[in-house]
């Protein structure tokens, strides 16, 4: 039976988290009087501006969402009635990680989807990056305020004097001036200079970025930027001495036991995930849309590739270390990652929800897939959903449904 949502959802609550689109909303239900602003952190790069939180020795008790057949009957029942090739569910409930998916790999194919396919997350890339990074500050590798001029002294006769004081923190939290994306004029001057090396590559494009000059003052205001959460890559590859690819290996999906890569599903041959596109009503099976001479580059901000089951455990980490119940990261940085300035934290999306406390989301999506999440501290409950399909209209249905699993957090009034 269809969870019932009693209210119309309120669209595009925080605009353009995504790599192309954004189009996150919570129900109104959810937001109900706490649109008196969403929480405001002040400070900059230090762990300081954080407020410290004590975990409860309380137990607290799972909330009563959807499991087992249940949910795996309503995650079906969505999926056929909306004609999607196929859904992945994972819900986070008081360190226990459910995973549902349902479908096939390819529209009307005969490969029924595992929980072990991988779907590519676009953006969701992003809080996995800086969790990579805040390993590194652990590390005493980088810090959160190492400036681009400290990671790269040389550039300081090759670039615009503005970006020399840019932190990492502020990459991180889409402040630091840079435009969206990478605009084809500068890919195009970048071809001659490309040789196939991976990090000098980089590292050749990141100079030709800097030398334009920024879109608004550096840490000014919050300006939602790929581009800088692929220097931040870049940085972090430089300090660490390693690609980045190898060290989110490293850093995230060996330490937590989880199966990453990134690209799309499909480069990895036949057995996989396809990624659809709607096309005269039909969902069709698409290749990757994002340039080829661009991609190299943007990994760090929208490349990741998980299964929804692998996810759950990434954001159940994240709940864990919240709560000062992780030996992963310290506390101060997972909360660092979850505290806003201009409503972003460290690849969160994050508001205040009353009766609910702090809510982290993103969304994220390269047009052929589709991924959202919703993190709930106060709960101990995470739930993500991802489609191996894009379509605009489709992808509210998808978050309207992940908002519909969320109805039992939800305080009575």
């Amino acid at each position: 039976m269809t969870l019932p949502i009693p209210f119309s959802p309120l669209k595009r609550l925080i605009a353009y988290f995504l790599d192309r689109t954004m189009h996150m909303h919570l129900n109104s239900r959810l937001i109900t009087a706490c649109l008196c602003g969403m929480l405001a952190a002040c400070g900059g790069g230090s762990n300081s501006s954080v407020p410290t939180t004590t975990p409860t020795a309380e137990v607290q008790k799972p909330a009563v969402l959807l499991s087992g057949d249940a949910l795996r009957a309503e995650v079906e029942r969505f999926r056929s009635s909306n004609n999607l090739p196929a859904v992945s569910v994972t819900i986070v409930n008081q360190d226990k990680v459910e995973n549902v998916v349902t479908g096939t790999r390819e529209v009307n194919g005969s490969q029924n989807v595992q929980n072990t396919d991988l779907f590519q997350l676009g953006s969701l890339t992003k809080a996995a990056t800086a969790t990579m990074i805040g390993r590194l500050v652990e590390q005493k590798k980088i810090r959160w305020d190492t400036t681009i001029a400290e990671i790269f002294p040389a550039w300081r006769t090759q670039i615009r004097s503005e970006y020399l004081n840019v932190t990492v923190e502020q990459l991180l939290r889409h402040r630091s001036g840079l435009p969206r994306e990478v605009n084809d004029g500068t890919i195009e001057k970048a071809l001659p200079l490309l040789t196939g090396d991976l990090l000098a590559d980089r590292r050749s494009l990141a100079v030709l970025l800097l030398q334009d000059a920024p879109e608004y003052p550096p840490n000014s205001k919050m300006v939602y930027s790929n581009i800088g959460y692929a220097l931040a890559g870049l940085m972090a590859e430089v300090a660490a001495g390693d690609s980045y690819e190898n060290l989110m290996q490293k850093e995230v999906f060996t330490p937590l036991n989880i199966k990453g890569r990134f690209g799309f599903p499909e480069d990895a041959g036949a057995n996989n995930n396809l990624g659809h596109t709607l096309v005269a009503g039909n969902w069709k099976a698409t290749p990757a849309v994002i340039d080829p001479r661009y991609a190299f580059f943007i990994n760090a901000a929208g490349g990741m590739n998980l299964s929804l089951a692998d996810y759950g455990v990434f954001l159940r980490e994240h709940l864990r270390g919240l709560q000062g119940q992780s030996n992963y990261l310290s506390q101060a940085n997972f909360q660092l990652m979850h505290t806003p300035i201009d409503s972003y934290g460290l690849g969160w999306g994050v508001m205040t929800v009353k009766g609910l406390g702090n809510v982290s989301i993103h969304n994220g999506t390269e047009l052929t897939y589709y991924a959202s999440n919703r993190v709930i501290p106060s709960k101990n409950v995470a739930i993500a959903i991802a489609c191996n399909c894009y379509n605009e209209a489709i992808i509210s249905k998808l978050d309207d449904f992940a908002d519909s699993l969320m109805l039992p957090l939800i305080p009575q009034q």
